[in-house]
């Protein structure tokens, strides 16, 4: 199956079992295994530090072996692992799924761009990141759909047709995805520790050596720091600070489906724009767009911490759902444009535990102050937290022109 076209169709299935998982999950976690807003942050916690840890063997795996065998085990391991909340929903077997769910999406993280660049080239494959995002938030609708419909039995059903349709999009892989342009390494350094380090070596050399990947790293360990705010304690807030208006005879969990399908038009209508309007090809253009992403979030998060309004406050977080939407494909393009095609798969996996690191280290802070003073300051404060992008980004800018310039006279 041509790639592009193989990449896209993943996606939209992707999205179909994501948004069926996730749709509930957090409402799961809140009513049926009684997690507090402390614990709700610590799962999170728990997923990311697991994310820190594989991150980068699992990337190293793919640029040495296979990044098609990695994305095909990562997706199996990560449907099993949602699927455990589902079997045992107690606080500690909901840690044990997420170190699972994080270890199995590392292997994908970095290895599924890496692929698909090297299949079709970096042109063609930034142009797939953002068309599969715009058309994983259309078809998303229809995972909402089923987990809507599916929770009306039970919160459980959702994420066990999710996670069970992750495992199947993984058989598929055997069958469907091809892997014609990767250079494996020689028999003899395959599999070894030896090729494993090499490779990691050359990526902490590439971003120590160029100062625009390091000014990235530092402002992705920020970003990091500032979502588990959002990520996690928006539920609970929802539910601990609001009354839901009634829908007649349409169950409470109806307005979940209601939120995550609004997101996802919010979604398609800012990857749409992004895809038209920013051009991929220019660092400095794509620089700006992700510091007016950054700042715009900052700001509505406070506008969000503060409001008392039901409807106000989900407008904000659909507003901030869709910057986010945008920032995600938009930082691979930056990404995509700089980094050396052997250490490519091992680079996006140091960029995605630069991540993790700072989910890590502030997921815990936030949740902290969610439990002893209120979820509304916790907010503002993973909000505050991204302030310090601003000076980064203009740094990034004040490089990347440097770069340019050097590159034009030589």
């Amino acid at each position: 199956m041509d790639s592009y076209n193989f990449y896209i169709g993943s996606r939209i299935w992707y999205a179909i079992c994501w948004s069926s998982m996730i749709t509930v999950n957090l409402v799961y976690m809140v009513e049926v295994a009684g997690l507090d807003p402390l614990q709700m942050v610590l799962v999170g916690t728990v997923l990311e530090a697991s994310v820190f840890l594989f991150e980068v063997p699992t990337g190293v795996v793919a640029d040495v072996v296979s990044r098609r065998l990695s994305v095909i085990v990562g997706y199996a391991i990560m449907g099993a692992g949602f699927g455990m909340i589902v079997i045992w929903p107690t606080f500690e077997m909901i840690l044990l799924s997420q170190v699972i769910w994080g270890f199995g999406y590392t292997f994908t993280s970095g290895a599924y761009a890496a692929w698909l660049t090297s299949e079709i080239g970096v042109g063609r494959a930034n142009a797939a990141f953002l068309r599969g995002s715009q058309l994983g938030h259309i078809t998303s609708f229809f995972g909402i759909i089923a987990a809507v419909a599916l929770a009306h039995i039970s919160l459980a059903l959702p994420i066990a047709f999710g996670s069970l349709g992750l495992i199947v999009m993984a058989c598929a892989m055997v069958l469907l995805m091809r892997e014609t342009n990767f250079q494996r390494s020689a028999p003899e350094a395959r599999d070894t520790w030896g090729a494993m380090t090499t490779t990691f070596r050359a990526g902490v050399g590439e971003i120590r050596g160029r100062p625009v990947l390091w000014l990235m790293f530092l402002i992705t360990l920020v970003v990091g720091m500032f979502s588990e705010g959002i990520d996690r304690l928006f539920t609970p807030f929802l539910l601990q600070d609001f009354e839901f208006p009634d829908l007649g005879p349409l169950q409470p969990v109806t307005w979940w489906g209601i939120i995550a399908a609004c997101a996802s038009l919010f979604g398609y209508a800012s990857t749409t724009i992004a895809r038209r309007r920013v051009r991929l090809e220019d660092g400095q253009t794509l620089t700006r767009a992700l510091s007016l992403c950054l700042f715009s979030i900052a700001l509505l998060v406070l506008l969000l911490a503060n409001l008392e309004g039901f409807m106000l406050v989900l407008a904000c977080y659909w507003l901030i759902g869709a910057l986010r939407s945008a920032y995600g494909p938009l930082m691979t393009a930056w990404l995509n444009r700089l980094l050396p095609e052997a250490s490519r798969a091992t680079l996006f996996s140091m960029f995605g535990q630069a991540d993790a690191l700072g989910q890590t280290v502030g997921g815990p802070i936030i949740g902290a102050l969610a439990k002893f003073i209120s979820i509304a300051f916790a907010l503002g404060i993973s909000a505050l937290s991204l302030l310090p992008t601003l000076p980064l980004f203009r740094r990034l800018a004040h490089d990347l022109g440097v770069d340019r310039r050097r590159s034009d006279d030589g």
